[in-house]
């Protein structure tokens, strides 16, 4: 704009000198310059050129002739006082309004200039070497033309995330049936990441990994499982089986909702079962009767008995 501003005054000092001139007589006699008369001139009204021929002796007199209508802020070079002249060149300029978006507001402006670059730079508007502007910086403004700047960002961040331990169970025959032990406890680790954060207008639109590395390991939590039976009272007989379908059996000797261990003592195969009633009846020579799917545990269901070692578990919560 300043520019423009001095152009215009050079312009206007330059025509008002010649006609100076010309009214003062410093010419000789026969050369005293006379623009009365047709004189062909050239308007350039914001880039669209066309010559006329006018008598007219002034600018505001050919634009009336012409029928040249001027915004309130449209510019005319020369001043429209200023005397016309064969060959002349009349400059208007007339103000793109445009809207500016930029920095989480919108302002509408009009101006002269000659491209978006100077559009921002007229107001104010400064750029990162990363922003980004549309329509190009080298675009010639118009009426309602949307500016549009982004603002773009990057950085870097290094977060700390936490690696969950692992947790081991351990057979111990040291420790009672169905009971837990933590002999090491478990610390969680810490790995450290670094992000390249992109951000556009402030908002983030892209994270990428740049680097991760552990620098604490976790620590395993170490859990002791008991594998250790207590067992009770202890008897030595034959078992036969019957239909129940479950993991029970049926006792003279002990009481309903006690766990037992049943051993085959030909092949040494154990089966749990739970009393579920009484039985077998006296005087049949039989210990204990197992549901059929705890005697298959044992032998083959076509055996019908086998000699077993029945033992009374006392761990507590016992369930195997």
């Amino acid at each position: 704009m300043k520019l423009l501003a001095k152009t215009i005054l050079l312009l206007e000092a330059v025509f008002f000198v010649f006609a100076l001139f010309n009214r003062l007589s410093l010419f000789p006699e026969k050369r005293i310059l006379n623009f009365t008369g047709e004189k062909k001139i050239t308007i350039d009204d914001s880039g669209l050129e066309r010559q006329v021929s006018t008598q007219a002796e002034n600018v505001g007199a050919v634009l009336a002739e012409k029928n040249i209508q001027l915004g309130e802020i449209d510019e005319v070079i020369p001043g429209k006082n200023t005397e016309i002249f064969p060959g002349m060149i009349i400059f208007i300029n007339r103000p793109a309004k445009v809207a500016i978006q930029a920095d989480g507001k919108t302002q509408e402006k009009y101006t002269f200039s000659k491209t978006v670059s100077d559009v921002l730079v007229e107001n104010n508007v400064t750029l990162s070497h990363l922003d980004t502007i549309e329509p190009p910086e080298q675009t010639r403004p118009r009426n309602n033309l949307k500016i549009v700047v982004t603002r773009i960002k990057t950085e870097e961040i290094t977060t700390e995330e936490s690696i969950d331990f692992r947790e081991l169970e351990q057979k111990d025959s040291q420790v009672d049936w169905g009971e837990e032990k933590i002999t090491q406890a478990g610390e969680k680790g810490v790995k450290e990441t670094t992000y390249k954060i992109n951000y556009e207008n402030g908002e983030e639109v892209s994270r990428i990994k740049l680097t991760s590395k552990i620098t604490r390991p976790p620590v395993s939590q170490i859990v002791k499982i008991g594998t250790r039976i207590r067992v009770g009272k202890a008897e030595s007989g034959i078992a036969s089986w019957y239909n129940a379908g479950l993991q029970e059996c049926a006792s003279r000797d002990f009481p309903p909702g006690t766990w037992l261990r049943v051993t085959n003592r030909t092949s040494g195969k154990q089966v749990f079962v739970k009393v579920a009633g009484y039985g077998p009846l006296e005087g049949t020579g039989k210990l204990i009767d197992l549901d059929n799917k705890a005697f298959k545990e044992l032998a083959p269901l076509g055996q019908g008995t086998a000699k077993v070692k029945v033992e009374e578990i006392l761990n507590k919560g016992f369930k195997p």
